[in-house]
């Protein structure tokens, strides 16, 4: 027997199928009409022609996705929102299949990840007060304490609802919440207000204080001491965290695990006029290198980059001198010293490097190279001079800049002598627009003539400020001998000057110390901590006490006119 062919065979089935079907012509009912007569359908004459059906095509499965209904705490972070596919945002925890939330998975729950938000307690910049215990920042919130140093505690919106879950339901009177945009102003405004802010919104017109002794500019910081943190969990059953794995991957790759990470952080102490010369080297012989910096050593090593003015080249025909001597050198061994400190960044604008000629300068430059330090502010020739210090740290470029306006003229670096960079006030200005326009932070430092006031007026100031016009994010002045006031362009801190660091002078009006701890935050200058010392036995600056401390900043802050 003869077979049929293959295509006829399935074209025959096909027709008894489609007779079995569209020749019935059963109705189907619609949305505006139902039948439900039960009498038979009545038969069509509708003719199939077997020569128009064509093969029959695998239409693909289309499986039906399931939405992850997810529930997000009203304090989750408004910039920290993400927008994936297959998530339904609900208004309860309870209809949720997933929860990120302030508070921890229940016992029929399991926790996925934890991220967290880091915030800070701020105050205006010239405010004395250091820290305070967070046992009277929560009575604030609760309006309990008539008697803390806060008046009222600013927040925006979205850190109100964040506290909120942390200490509950705030005072109405104490705590006042602020736009965002406007919360810089009105913390300037008040005398006694604080504001709590994320840790991201700190900004270098602002003190950010210790909490329990801990700050968010720590590092490295407990964090999970600190009482200004807030973790945010994502929890569901068990269920669903099979069923959803997909998209929880999403959340977790798209939602930052903090919004403070060391990694992005860079810190730089800056300090002011060091002279390893004349009593101060004598003392240096008697108790050796680590003496002049043991008690203050610890700031040193907790920055990146460590600053010193080195006013003074070294000599290997050194020896000690009077104090009053106005002839410097420093013995070579003696940038041990500076080697105990780690220093790794020397600005060479001091007006005594070539007391003994500029090849003993250009030695001392020499050195520097030897051991990896970045210099600037001299060099071996008036071109050298002028070139910024270039370095990058946790993603942050990073350039200093300097130069000397006071002289003398023979400090200053000609076309075949080392020296310091005479001010060249136009390419100064320029070389700073230039590398604030590469992406740079940009620290520029002046060494102007010594001076017995806490503030620089006319000609000396507007130089500073006009730097800071030009893009400058630090401002700072080397040379005073004595500690100086500060003043804000925009966000542009400048400070006139740091006093001395090593150095023999022990008047009272020398012997205060600044040392102006730089915060840099992924890629941007966002705070100053200002730590304080007293220099003691001619060479030996120890940390002031809380005494001293409060008297400098106070007369530093009423005479710079801050507020």
């Amino acid at each position: 027997m003869t077979k049929l062919p293959k295509t006829i065979l399935f074209c025959f089935i096909c027709f008894l199928l489609v007779s079995c079907s569209v020749f019935q012509g059963v109705d189907e009912p619609t949305a505006t009409s139902f039948s439900t007569s039960t009498e038979p359908a009545q038969e069509t004459n509708t003719a199939v022609s077997l020569s128009n059906l064509s093969d029959p095509t695998m239409t693909p499965f289309q499986p039906v996705s399931d939405v992850a209904r997810v529930y997000l705490t009203p304090a989750f972070p408004g910039d920290w929102l993400v927008d994936i596919a297959g998530i339904q945002y609900v208004e309860s925890s309870e209809s949720a299949d997933l929860v990120l939330g302030t508070s921890s998975p229940g016992e029929n729950e399991q926790m996925i990840f934890e991220v967290e938000r880091i915030y800070a307690l701020a105050a205006p910049f010239p405010t004395l007060l250091d820290g305070i215990r967070a046992e009277e920042l929560t009575s604030v919130w609760k309006g309990e304490s008539k008697g803390s140093v806060i008046s009222q505690l600013l927040v925006s919106e979205e850190t109100r609802l964040a506290f909120e879950q942390l200490w509950g339901p705030p005072s109405a009177d104490r705590v006042v919440t602020t736009p965002r945009e406007n919360l810089m102003d009105a913390l300037w405004q008040s005398k006694s207000a604080f504001a709590l802010i994320p840790f991201e919104e700190i900004q270098p017109k602002m003190k950010i204080l210790k909490v329990n002794g801990i700050s968010p500019l720590d590092r490295p910081m407990n964090v999970s001491d600190y009482a200004l943190r807030i973790p945010f969990y994502l929890y569901g059953n068990n269920p669903a965290v099979g069923k959803f794995d997909s998209i929880i991957a999403q959340l977790e790759a798209a939602i930052p695990a903090t919004n403070r990470d060391e990694s992005k952080m860079a810190v730089v102490i800056m300090t002011g006029t060091t002279a390893l010369a004349r009593v101060t080297l004598r003392k240096i012989d008697l108790n050796g290198v680590d003496y002049p910096v043991e008690m203050i050593k610890d700031w040193f090593l907790s920055a990146d980059l460590r600053h010193v003015s080195n006013e003074v080249s070294f000599n290997e025909n050194c020896v000690y001198t009077d104090p009053y001597t106005m002839q410097f050198c420093a013995k070579p061994e003696h940038i041990q010293v500076l080697e105990a400190l780690q220093v790794n960044v020397v600005e060479s604008t001091g007006n005594h490097l070539n007391d003994f000629g500029g090849d003993h300068f250009a030695k001392t430059l020499k050195m520097y190279e030897e051991r990896g330090w970045l210099n600037f502010g001299g060099g071996y020739n008036a071109e050298s001079a002028r070139q910024p210090a270039l370095t990058e740290v946790n993603g942050n470029r990073i350039a200093f800049i300097g130069c000397n306006p006071a002289g003398p003229a023979t400090v200053w670096a000609t076309t075949t002598r080392a020296g310091a960079a005479a001010c060249d006030y136009d390419w100064f200005y320029q070389q700073i627009r230039d590398l604030k326009a590469q992406g740079y932070v940009v620290i520029a430092t002046y060494q102007f003539e010594e001076i017995s006031k806490t503030m620089y007026e006319g000609f000396y100031r507007d130089t500073f400020q006009e730097a800071a016009n030009a893009g400058a994010d630090i401002v700072q002045g080397s040379q005073a001998h004595v500690a100086m006031g500060f003043e804000f362009t925009g966000n542009t801190l400048i400070h006139y000057g740091l006093g001395n660091f090593l150095f023999d002078q022990m008047e009272p009006e020398n012997i205060r110390e600044f040392y102006d701890r730089h915060i840099l935050y992924n890629g941007k200058y966002i705070n100053t901590e200002l730590l304080t010392a007293r220099l003691t036995d001619w060479s030996r600056p120890v940390p002031m006490n809380e005494s001293e401390r409060l008297d400098l900043l106070s007369e530093i802050f009423n005479d710079s006119k801050m507020r």
